[in-house]
């Protein structure tokens, strides 16, 4: 193989499995500035890196807490957390590479092997899961760290399980996108197939992240972690390899997931390379089932009310918009509060003590902190655009477009609060929080998002846009530089982190329940004032834009 004709591929097929907003802003940037050239694989290239090493430093910092060593049950189902991941998150990269960027007939002509061209796209797809790759990679160099420094054997012996679990985890990524592909249901079916995929790896992930740092805190809270559950027990072979190398059963471990390396190999010499380019041509050529959009009818036999609900209904039925917005808006805040409640907790010998009336305040600022990330990049930053052309055609009718407007924020909000609120509360109990304590951070939730989704909502509306191609794409497109943005996360984590800590150890020490629960009601009051206030100008800063 060539290396030059390998990056020239890579450079080709990085701009189609990278998002097209993040293209399109590379491109307008040279639009403003058409006499310096930029590289936009090049920059494409530069981006994944800096967001992977972000990840890598992030998910390695909050899970160095754990003690991998002496309670593999940590390492190893953390490792098989990510690598499903990996796997849910690559079947949709692979499939937008190798197959739905319809070029592969434009290679034919030209002197490129089948190997060349499997490599340009694997290269291409590989850097799209740095985030989830070299958090995964960054596990496997925590435990020799834990358990020698840094000793260059450990770390060498890390990098190489490393290598060969993500060996296997793309090989069978291949196969299982190959083998999918090639069903004739999927070809009728491509979208429905490719967010079920989406959908039931996310929603795995995310169960079993949730699972993990819940049972995790529990059994560390109640017994120091000694009875945490392996979930997937072959992963112990990578734990007892690097800690043991020499010791016959970490060999063969190892020597078994070597083995599936082979088969994997043989599988895909033997059954994908020799009948890729069918494969990928009978998909780009098969003809996209249309699905007839009905007349938007608003009658007077049916409330205004109800014809709301039934548009929306069908309007938010994409799996996709379920996954990347409701999930992940829902999930996110627990990614960073689960790892941190672990530590504390072993630490402090439990956290029931913690989670009464009397440290109102502490927990205040943790619903604070979890309404932020529910709410932005909701249903409710991307509801009216998320209508396209029927968003005109709405306006041109005799309805009261206002109320109109009004309606559906609020079904937006609803919708998209859903999830958050039942992980909220399903948390809290868990944890052992006081019921009015929860009732308290609720509280707190509401007066947290309303004025960040009414914000959202208007900006929306100010920038209609019609001109998107997938979900991704549409959440993506205000958003500005990915480095400062990563930057300005960790800044208010770490202030949020810094204030939760604080308020939790002068409350322990300073703070009555009495105080406390004066201390939040002034909160809640201020709190309330603010969001009210702000949600009265936005909406009639709407109504004005509308100029009905």
């Amino acid at each position: 193989m060539r290396l030059k004709i390998i990056q020239q591929l890579v450079n080709v097929n990085i701009i189609y499995a990278s998002q097209p907003a993040q293209i399109a802003k590379l491109r307008a940037k040279q639009a403003k500035r058409p006499d310096v050239k930029l590289n936009v694989a090049r920059r494409s290239v530069l981006n994944y890196l800096s967001l992977g090493f972000f990840y890598f430093v992030l998910f390695g910092l909050l899970f160095s807490i754990y003690d991998f060593v002496h309670q593999p049950a940590f390492f190893v189902n953390i490792v098989a957390l990510f690598s499903l991941m990996t796997i849910s998150q690559g079947f949709m990269s692979f499939y937008n590479v190798f197959y739905e960027s319809k070029d592969l007939q434009f290679y034919r002509p030209y002197a490129f092997s089948d190997a060349e061209v499997i490599a340009g796209k694997s290269i291409s797809v590989i850097l799209t899961l740095l985030m989830a790759i070299l958090p995964l990679i960054s596990y496997f160099l925590i435990l020799p760290v834990q358990a020698g420094g840094f000793n260059p054997l450990g770390i060498l012996l890390g990098l190489f399980c490393a290598l060969i679990l993500l060996a296997v985890l793309f090989l069978a990524t291949i196969i299982l996108s190959h083998l999918i592909t090639k069903t004739l249901f999927f070809k009728k079916h491509t979208t429905l197939v490719s967010n079920l995929m989406v959908g039931i790896g996310s929603l795995l992930s995310l169960g079993a992240y949730l699972y993990l740092n819940l049972v995790q805190t529990h059994r560390v809270e109640v017994t120091g972690g000694a009875e945490i559950p392996i979930l997937f027990p072959p992963f112990t072979a990578f734990h007892q390899f690097i800690l043991h190398p020499f010791d016959g059963g970490a060999i063969l471990g190892l020597l078994g997931w070597i083995a599936v390396l082979l088969v994997l190999i043989g599988l895909v010499r033997k059954i994908v390379i020799p009948q890729f380019y069918d494969a990928a041509l009978a998909v780009a050529t098969n003809q996209t089932v249309k699905e007839r959009v009905r007349v938007l009818h608003v009658g007077q036999k049916d409330s205004f009310r109800r014809f709301v609900i039934q548009y929306h209904r069908r309007l938010l039925l994409d799996g996709t918009l379920m996954v990347q917005v409701l999930l992940m808006m829902s999930i996110l805040p627990y990614i960073f509060l689960l790892s941190g409640a672990a530590g504390a907790s072993k630490n402090i010998g439990g956290l029931s003590p913690y989670l009464t009336p009397q440290y109102l305040v502490p927990l205040a600022l943790v619903a604070f902190l979890i309404g932020v990330f529910n709410s932005f990049g909701g249903l409710t930053s991307i509801g009216i655009s998320l209508e396209r052309e029927n968003f005109e055609y709405l306006r041109s009718l005799p309805i009261d477009f206002k109320r109109y407007l009004f309606m559906k924020f609020w079904l937006l909000y609803l919708v998209q609060s859903i999830l958050p609120v039942i992980l909220l509360v399903g948390v809290c109990l868990y944890f052992g929080v006081h019921p009015l304590a929860i009732l308290a951070m609720l509280l707190i939730w509401v007066v947290t998002t309303i004025p960040i989704c009414i914000r959202d909502y208007v900006k929306d509306f100010q920038n209609f846009s019609t001109n998107w191609t997938n979900i991704t794409e549409l959440m993506t497109r205000h958003r500005g530089n990915a480095a400062l943005q990563s930057i300005l996360l960790i800044v208010f984590l770490f202030v949020m982190f810094l204030l939760i800590i604080g308020s939790f150890i002068w409350t322990y020490h300073s703070v009555s329940t009495l105080l406390a629960v004066i201390l939040y009601s002034i909160i809640l009051l201020i709190g309330a004032g603010i969001s009210y206030s702000i949600y009265r100008k936005k909406i009639r800063t709407l109504y004005q834009e509308i100029g009905e």
